[in-house]
């Protein structure tokens, strides 16, 4: 018997060893991971995510040992991966194995985490905790190193759904995310904890949960109802094209103008990222071409190109080699602003270029853009994929969000519909409209709400038109929940320190059996 074994709480299972008991947490990983894929596109079972977790933490906690918890934990992360998100091998071919593992991988650290946690803590502790581990292993994974990827947030998971929409603007993503966790701690407590505990978690723990729940969801309804619809509306053309040409967009946009003669003049145009593949701003001839389309449509314009990093701006290695070897200089993925006048109104660069692609060096700051349309809060693609850029905008003054994206037809119509899934929690969470216009689809217009007033199906090249409402009101979540993640994580190295004091003191005072040198002694 180890130290932590000897150390666990009365309120902790009896880990159970055993090949049948191996393949029983095996099949309740894979129901687990089943039904986690089954709530993301594109089936969007979305009740699933309230209950897919507890068959993976009572596997977790039927481990014999925690290093067993943590090949669990991997194990469920790669089939989540490959079930949800199998267009990948498309892009990758046979290395989507490495990326389905790169994604997987911090994951591992919260099955760890977790079969520690049920080993020292009474129930009331681990049903807290659980969701703070995972919260706090999630951002790791999201936006906490480098191969930081966002998607499979299980808060993603409840967006197209009026259920728990109202709840974005509050807690956000991360915090939908954390009471799904939350939810499923208590359901498996419920389910297998000691008789005498199901009987408090049912009268006590449970009922304060769903309260809780319902008290956010009636203020995210309250954020709803109070948003300024009395604000002159701008008038908003989004316009999606594969081909990318310049000459291709400047038909469409202008085609819309004449199907729109005598009728409200648009107030701002996106085209998608890398709508000019090239370096915009030294074309003299096309960005003139660029300025009168502005001009002949009245209308502030936003499209993507690229502009030339000096040799020396911060890049990681991989970032940098990547563009040395594809365009033999370092560049900016830029989201460039002209205005109803031609003149250039700002320039902003992308936050997030894609890892191990040449996609630009990362940009570094997050302004509002003062145009006629309004303050635009600016995101290029992968950012939208992250909280930080278009949080920091609003909290800047952003009133509209704009995100130029290139999502490539041959990804499929699963990747467009989950990345489409996404930039609607983003304005939901926010509180701000948004024009989201893509190379291939999902283009759309959405409302502060994260509702879709407008859409471009995948594959067409098309203009399509909405009216935005800017907003300038702070959600719960842009003032202060936005720190969630944060205080998850300093809470958990704060139990992980606690507990590893704890195993420290329970060694030190622990007899070395005789015959046994302190060296040798376990």
């Amino acid at each position: 018997m180890t130290m932590q074994d000897a150390a666990l709480s009365p309120a902790a299972p009896t880990p159970v060893p055993g090949r049948r008991a191996v393949a029983v947490n095996l099949l309740l990983v894979l129901l687990s991971a089943g039904l986690t894929a089954l709530a993301f596109p594109p089936c969007e079972v979305w009740p699933l995510a309230w209950v897919a977790l507890a068959p993976l933490l009572f596997a977790l906690r039927r481990t014999a040992t925690v290093r067993a918890a943590g090949w669990l934990m991997l194990l469920w992360g790669l089939l989540v991966a490959t079930a949800a998100l199998h267009w990948m091998a498309a892009i990758f071919s046979t290395a989507a194995v490495g990326v389905f593992l790169l994604i997987a991988l911090p994951w591992v650290l919260f099955g760890l985490a977790y079969r520690v946690l049920i080993a020292r803590a009474q129930p009331t502790a681990i049903l807290l905790l659980t969701p703070i581990l995972w919260l706090a292993c999630d951002w790791l994974r999201c936006e906490g190193w480098y191969f930081q990827f966002s998607w499979l947030q299980l808060g993603f998971t409840q967006v197209p759904f009026h259920f728990s929409q109202p709840l974005f603007p509050v807690v956000g993503t991360y915090g939908v995310t954390f009471f799904i966790l939350l939810v499923n701690a208590a359901l498996l407590a419920v389910m297998v904890g000691p008789a005498q505990d199901r009987k408090r978690f049912l009268v006590r723990e449970v009922p304060l949960t769903l309260l809780v729940l319902a008290l956010l969801t009636a203020h995210g309804y309250a954020i709803r109802n109070i948003q300024e619809k009395f604000t002159p509306t701008v008038t908003t053309i989004i316009v999606q094209d594969e081909d990318n040409g310049m000459d291709r967009l400047k038909a469409l946009s202008l085609a819309y103008k004449k199907e729109r003669a005598g009728l409200q003049t648009p107030a701002l145009l996106v085209w998608p990222e890398y709508a000019v593949p090239g370096y915009l701003l030294e074309w003299k001839p096309e960005l003139a071409e660029v300025q009168g389309v502005a001009r002949d449509l009245h209308a502030t314009l936003v499209l993507g190109t690229k502009e030339r990093a000096p040799d020396n701006a911060p890049c990681d290695p991989l970032r940098r080699r990547s563009m040395l070897l594809g365009e033999g200089n370092l560049f900016y993925n830029t989201a460039l602003i002209v205005g109803p006048d031609g003149g250039i109104r700002g320039k902003y660069h992308k936050a997030h270029p894609i890892q191990l692609f040449a996609d630009g060096v990362p940009g570094r700051d997050f302004p509002a853009y003062p145009t006629p349309a309004g303050k635009l809060g600016l995101a290029i693609c992968y950012d939208c994929d992250f909280a930080w850029p278009l949080l920091q905008s609003v909290r800047n003054g952003a009133n509209i969000l704009v995100v130029p994206t290139m999502d490539a037809k041959s990804w499929s119509d699963l990747q467009h519909r989950q990345h489409a899934r996404m930039a609607q929690a983003r304005a939901a969470e926010l509180g701000r409209p948004m024009a989201r216009a893509t190379t291939s689809g999902v283009s759309q217009l959405l409302d502060a709400q994260g509702e879709e007033l407008a859409t471009i199906p995948c594959g067409a090249s098309q203009a399509v038109v909405g009216h935005l409402w800017p907003q300038n009101s702070m959600t719960p979540y842009a003032s202060v929940f936005f720190l969630l993640p944060y205080a998850c994580l300093a809470v958990s190295l704060l139990w992980l320190l606690w507990t590893a004091l704890a195993l420290w003191r329970i060694r030190k005072n622990t007899p070395v059996p005789a015959g046994d040198s302190p060296a040798t002694a376990n």
